[in-house]
């Protein structure tokens, strides 16, 4: 495996970032909600509530020259005196007796609005009867004392006391509630990012050279499914359809050239077309792969080696008859003209068959070298490429047995499902085989894109999630693999 590297940003796709966000929605909302209710109990059970009730006051100057911008001069010194007259024990001593109390149930504080010569006397207490009371029983009390301070002014009351109908800090607590919600499904958020990128799944181009340890040999993007409504929208995505794009086609060609290449310069003749974990499109994968092959040579066989979950008569809709499957001719040893039969050629394509179809667990775990070699050493006298579908690596061990007797093999790296480490432990496992790890391919990519129309076409048949549906069958894997723990998967991967 490659040594621990420092995190790059251009191994992050914004895009798979936004979608492990999104399936996760839930998680946020109930993040949001969290939040709004553990402040509203703290608010509850430790905040206790007061209330304000207001007295106003016109200061004017006992000068008989005064004028009102004199007034408004006198007004701060008037300000910081009255606060101070308010804050003295006579004063509360005597408003508190005025209220048939021990002591004043409240605070007292004294504002000025800016350029006026208002002041506003605010009482705070736990009730707004109390607050109400006390700002009374001051009014009542503060003349006594307010002729030796306030030698230079004089306090009208214009306005006031007011009996508070609710919390003085009641818009504050309702501001909090607003923002309690926003602020823990921000905080869920950032949360889901820091996972999606400790992950590290494969989510870029140069995400899989930087992070994968073989080579990337092609590169499908997500292709959207066009005329769902004049097929079966379970329908396979198959370079023979006229509907497959373009772009799609010739990145399927491209990996044709370089199976070509390691067929002519090396001799190679069996293919093994493999995944790390279930759902990453291999099948789909090794079927375009196939038909690419069969326009341009004549003899090329696709075998389906996936005895718990056949894929391929499900992509092509063709279902093997009774001894013609793979399975069978593995534990009955055929000669060669039953083996012959069992072989479908598609004439349209060009491309033959060899289907496989579910086998029980006793059967399916006789699949050995020695079983598989003569049959696949009696295939090779008959064509030119034989490209074989295989189940999960990480999951059977009946993908070990077939990289053994095949000549190379290539990897099926799904964007954004399985992470890197994983895969390299596979890519490691591969590399310890027969077969030639000719590198990987990266299958549905996708991107946000701007005015560029490759940024994002892709496909998405048969596109699930890492891990699922063969847990369900619960034999054959091996033991202490840590792939073998995902999500769900369909049918047709």
């Amino acid at each position: 495996m490659k040594e621990q590297k420092t995190t790059k940003w251009s191994n992050f796709n914004p895009l798979c970032l936004a979608r492990h966000v999104l399936r996760n929605l839930w998680m946020t909302v109930l993040a949001g909600l969290i939040c709004v209710m553990a402040v509203y109990l703290l608010q509850t059970l430790v905040s206790k509530p007061s209330y304000d009730s207001q007295v106003t006051f016109a200061v004017t100057s006992r000068s008989a020259s005064a004028t009102a911008s004199g007034s408004i001069a006198v007004t701060d010194s008037v300000a910081s005196q009255f606060g101070e007259l308010l804050q003295s024990n006579p004063v509360r001593t005597a408003a508190a007796a005025e209220m048939g109390l021990n002591a004043f149930p409240g605070t007292c504080s004294v504002d000025v609005p800016e350029n006026t010569n208002i002041l506003i006397l605010t009482v705070t207490a736990p009730t707004p009867e109390l607050a109400f009371r006390g700002a009374l029983a001051v009014m009542d009390c503060y003349e006594a004392y307010a002729d030796f301070i306030l030698a230079s002014a004089v306090l009208n009351p214009i306005n006031g006391p007011t009996l508070p109908s609710q919390p003085s800090a009641q818009a504050s607590r309702d501001r909090l509630l607003r923002l309690a919600g926003p602020i823990g499904a921000l905080a869920m958020i950032a949360v889901l990012l820091l996972l999606a990128v400790s992950q590290e799944t494969v989510q870029t181009v140069p995400g899989a050279r930087d992070q994968l340890d073989t080579k990337l040999l092609a590169t499908l993007r997500h292709e959207r499914k066009r005329g769902a409504l004049l097929r079966n929208k379970k329908s396979a995505l198959l370079i023979s359809d006229p509907t497959c794009s373009f772009y799609y086609t010739e990145t399927v060609h491209q990996l044709r050239a370089q199976v070509e290449r390691a067929h002519e310069k090396d001799g190679r003749q069996v293919f093994l077309i493999t995944s790390c974990a279930e759902n990453e499109g291999k099948s789909t994968v090794a079927a375009n792969l196939a038909l690419s092959l069969a326009q341009k040579h004549q003899r090329v066989l696709l075998l389906d080696a996936d005895l718990r979950k056949p894929a391929q008569s499900l992509i092509f809709s063709a279902s093997p008859a009774p001894g013609t499957d793979l399975g069978y001719l593995i534990t009955h040893r055929p000669d060669r003209e039953a083996l012959e039969k069992a072989i479908v050629r598609d004439e349209a394509t060009g491309l033959s068959h060899l289907y496989a179809a579910p086998l029980r667990r006793s059967q399916s775990e006789a699949l050995s070298p020695d079983s598989f070699r003569p049959l696949l050493d009696a295939l090779r006298e008959s064509y030119s490429y034989i490209l074989i579908d295989t189940p999960p690596f990480s999951f059977f061990a009946d993908a070990e047995v077939l990289a053994d007797a095949a000549d190379a093999a290539i990897l099926v790296v799904r964007q954004d499902l399985v992470p890197a480490a994983v895969i390299n432990d596979t890519i490691d496992d591969l590399n310890a085989a027969h077969a030639a790890l000719l590198g990987c391919v990266l299958n549905n990519y996708q991107s946000f894109h701007f005015g560029s129309r490759l940024g994002g076409y892709g496909y998405g048949y048969g596109y699930g999630s890492y891990g699922g549906k063969y847990g369900y069958y619960g034999y054959g894997s091996k033991q202490g693999k840590e792939a073998a723990h995902g999500r769900t998967d369909d049918a047709r991967n």
